[in-house]
């Protein structure tokens, strides 16, 4: 394993995870300025190529955010191919925050704005991503343990 700086990580990049439980496939959706990449991580293990032949039509166990150029240099994931996002994932999602731990107040944020719930979340809500940066050792335990957002122990 070594440094690899010579792979610009773009929009449409599709990444192989290798995990204790087998391959997963994640594909980038969207670059934010200050959260980075978006990643979509497939549902379920694959050791098929090519990955777009069935990846396409699986759905998102689920979306984060991750420092993937630093990722790919350093080999902890694999960079595959460039691909065309997929139209059902190039809308940007809509995500939540909580501020202050549990209990504190609930925010909603499309990517540009960001807005204060004086509510609890609905069940449909409690399906968005929760916005962070998750490292590389937290993306694949989620992988490997079926992590969705709506079962995130922070909430």
């Amino acid at each position: 394993m070594g440094v690899d700086l010579g792979r610009k990580v773009e929009v449409g990049a599709v990444i192989r995870l290798r995990t204790c439980k087998g391959v997963a496939f994640a594909q980038v959706s969207h670059k934010n300025d200050q959260f980075g990449h978006l990643l979509r991580i497939f549902d379920g293990f694959d050791d098929l190529e090519p990955w777009w032949s069935t990846e396409h039509q699986k759905t998102v166990q689920f979306s984060a955010f991750f420092p993937l150029q630093a990722a790919v240099n350093l080999e902890l994931v694999e960079f595959v191919c460039t691909a065309s996002v997929p139209e059902r994932l190039a809308v940007f999602p809509m995500f939540r925050a909580r501020a202050g731990g549990p209990g504190g107040s609930v925010w909603l944020w499309d990517g540009a704005v960001e807005s204060r719930l004086g509510r609890a979340l609905t069940a449909d809500e409690q399906k968005y991503p929760v916005r962070s940066i998750v490292s590389a050792p937290v993306l694949i335990d989620r992988v490997e343990t079926g992590y969705r957002s709506e079962i995130d122990e922070r909430w």
